[in-house]
């Protein structure tokens, strides 16, 4: 058992993702979604600006492995490149997941 607080929190997070996707989903469901039914992605986030970000580690990757005399490798660049927006997702992750397995013990089985 979950004490309640998690699941409120639970719940009220949960809720507040479905009313912001539940008119892309009503879309979706009536008709085929168009680009123009998608929200607009974040400057950030967009693909030409990661592309460029990896583009850059990629060659850093690159002339590393040419001086070293060996095989440039690509998952070093991406790990390099997108550590620390990751690390704070799996930063999260983790808290969500610690509170959510604390047993409550107020509640009898």
């Amino acid at each position: 058992m979950h004490c309640a607080c998690v699941f409120i929190f639970t719940t009220s997070s949960y809720t507040c993702v479905l009313r912001w996707l539940n008119p892309l989903f009503t879309t979706g469901y009536k008709r085929r979604l168009e680009e123009d039914d998608m929200y607009e992605v974040l400057p950030e986030d967009r693909s030409d600006r990661l592309g460029q970000d990896l583009q850059r580690y990629w060659d850093v990757e690159f002339q590393k492995a040419t001086k070293e005399m060996r095989k440039p490798r690509l998952t070093k660049a991406i790990i390099q490149c997108y550590w620390k927006s990751y690390s704070v997702l799996g930063l999260f992750t983790l808290i969500e997941v610690s509170v959510m397995s604390v047993p409550s013990f107020g509640n009898k089985v």
